[in-house]
């Protein structure tokens, strides 16, 4: 990277990203943490604490919030970018200047090992690895990257500049939109948990026979798992963001731009509005209806429909002021039932004393 930051403000003011510079025009040569920028780094800084750490540093750029550019003046050698959201430009700065260079392989593009059926057309620009299986009638888009180890079944389709990481699997005619980030361990498009039970309680399997689809821009952490649907659709609109070790039930529906984070559950047919967050280890049941903009915390278990948008917690889930209310009360529950134990026995001397009068 050799970048002026003058440069850095062009390429992201029309974005919202930047809006202004103050300071000299000074050239960066990378990005780095505070802890260990220096000469020639652009670094970001959004607290106070970090602002005398940051000048001792000098680095050749600093991406920080109007509040804390004043304390940033008068560096000579020091350009001071200005954003409204400072980790909002961190994300898109790092995403252009700073990112990993997928199309840069040390293997050939086309790795000799791959396996891909004839029926395959490979984009010129795409890149699959040693190792990867492509089935009969998949579909790629152009920059799509298929890694090491990654099997894609038959009439699936990958999107434009979508990265498989190794060891990925993506089940037969399931659809992932463009520029999605599926990495190593995931599973979609298996056959999700669907048995009926005879009168001795043997389980017998009921075939799934769907699909999943994936809009654009959704990334999903490592070991995640998405089960097709049983007859239609599990589907994951665009813009969510799916942490590690997530399972997704056959027959869900996520709305645009959720969050789930790690070991969050959801079981079949449940739909998400947009916009849900699921803290880490949430969980749902079956066939449940949660409203837009809805924020789950506390390792909810959701067990009803939530209709009201709102931040929810605990099992069952409660309004979050109500919840913590609720767990303050338990922690004195011992204190409170000693206090009624003396209450019911005041009382009960007091009665005494009434009979006997």
């Amino acid at each position: 990277m050799r970048k002026e930051a003058s440069e850095i403000l062009s390429d992201f003011k029309n974005r919202n990203v930047i809006e202004s510079m103050v300071g000299p025009d000074t050239i960066v040569r990378g990005i780095a943490g505070i802890e260990d920028c220096g000469p020639g780094d652009l670094v970001f800084v959004d607290n106070k604490e970090f602002v005398d750490q940051t000048v001792k540093a000098a680095p050749a750029a600093i991406v920080t919030t109007p509040q804390l550019a004043e304390q940033f003046s008068g560096l000579d050698d020091t350009a001071v970018l200005i954003s409204n959201n400072v980790r909002l430009a961190q994300a898109f700065l790092r995403q252009a200047y700073g990112d990993r260079n997928l199309y840069d392989t040390e293997w050939p593009r086309v790795h000799p090992r791959a396996i891909i059926h004839d029926s395959v057309e490979v984009p010129e620009d795409a890149v699959i690895g040693p190792g990867a299986v492509l089935g009969r009638g998949v579909r790629l888009g152009r920059r799509a990257v298929i890694m090491a180890n990654t099997v894609v079944e038959e009439g699936a389709r990958i999107g434009e500049k979508t990265v498989l990481h190794p060891n990925v699997v993506i089940g037969y005619n399931c659809e992932i939109g463009d520029r999605c980030i599926i990495k190593s361990g995931c599973v979609i498009g298996m056959e999700g948990f669907g048995f009926a039970q005879d009168s001795n309680r043997k389980s017998h399997r009921i075939p799934h026979v769907g699909k999943v689809i994936v809009g654009d821009d959704v990334v999903m952490g490592a070991n995640c798992n998405v089960d097709r649907a049983t007859y239609k659709e599990t589907r994951i609109a665009a813009g969510c963001k799916i942490d590690a070790l997530c399972h997704i039930g056959h027959n869900v529906e996520l709305g645009e731009d959720c969050l789930l984070v790690a070991q969050t559950g959801i079981a079949g047919s449940t739909r998400l509005g947009k916009r849900v967050i699921c803290s880490g280890q949430t969980g749902m049941l079956d066939h449940l209806h949660i409203s837009d903009d809805v924020v789950l915390v506390q390792r909810a278990g959701v067990i009803s429909d939530i209709d009201i948008p709102g931040v929810y917690a605990g099992h069952p889930p409660q309004p979050v002021r109500q919840f913590f209310k609720n767990v303050a009360v338990q922690h004195r529950l011992a204190d409170i039932k000693k206090s009624i134990t003396a209450l019911e026995k005041k009382l009960a001397s007091i009665r005494q004393v009434e009979k006997r009068d």
